[in-house]
């Protein structure tokens, strides 16, 4: 009986310590993929008469094709390593693949590189809480065709991009409402404006910039919140 307890006792000590092994090696497991959800909308940010169904791992995102400048809602996908396609209704499909992170929030936008060709980049987006007297916006350089890049200020006031350049994204920042922004090609002397009354204090947007020529530079508005 004595011989019995004590391979009970043995037995019972080397399972405990293999759990705790296992348990150990996969805390530490650098391969280990972290499971989760993410959320994303995309935009088709192409200059041309083509509109765009998005999909996800060849499933389908979007529920109409967008056309230029337009925006989808956020949707919620697996995070990890996913295929991100835009197939136009000319059937051009353009791919890549993306890494999405649990519970961060981005925006995809299917572009026109310097070179012509189509391809798609992918922005984190922070709907973190912002004053409610101020706005909070992200700038996005979506246009190719500046070297010298685009610069923004608040009318009146301190600018706050310089030369913004072919698909860098800004900082956020917290403007006062009631002021409008201001925004121009390095060195064209040729002015836009973005109103007061486009932005709402408590809100949080993602403004992009398209256009071939300084005359033609426009600014897109999109709201996150």
């Amino acid at each position: 009986m004595k011989i019995y307890n004590n391979l009970s006792k043995s037995l019972i000590l080397l399972t405990v310590l293999c759990s705790i092994g296992l348990s150990s090696c996969k805390k530490d497991n650098p391969d280990e993929v972290v499971k989760g959800q993410a959320k994303v909308k995309m935009v088709n940010a192409v200059q041309a008469d083509v509109h765009q169904d998005v999909y996800l791992d060849n499933e389908k995102l979007t529920t109409i094709a967008l056309a230029f400048g337009e925006t989808s809602d956020y949707v919620k996908i697996p995070s990890g390593n996913r295929s991100v396609s835009y197939t136009g209704t000319n059937n051009t499909t353009t791919d890549t693949s993306l890494n999405f992170t649990p519970s961060i929030t981005y925006t995809t936008f299917l572009v026109t590189n310097k070179k012509g060709e189509m391809e798609i980049v992918s922005y984190e987006d922070n709907l973190s809480n912002t004053e409610s007297t101020k706005a909070k916006i992200k700038l996005i350089n979506l246009t190719p065709n500046f070297a010298t890049g685009i610069n923004v200020m608040v009318q009146g006031g301190t600018q706050f991009v310089n030369g913004l350049a072919f698909k860098e994204a800004s900082n956020y920042f917290a403007v006062d409402t009631g002021f409008d922004l201001r925004y121009t090609v390095v060195g064209s002397g040729n002015v836009k404006t973005i109103q007061s009354t486009a932005l709402e204090g408590g809100k949080i947007y993602t403004i992009w910039f398209s256009g071939t020529t300084a005359a033609t530079l426009e600014a897109h508005i999109i709201t996150d919140n």
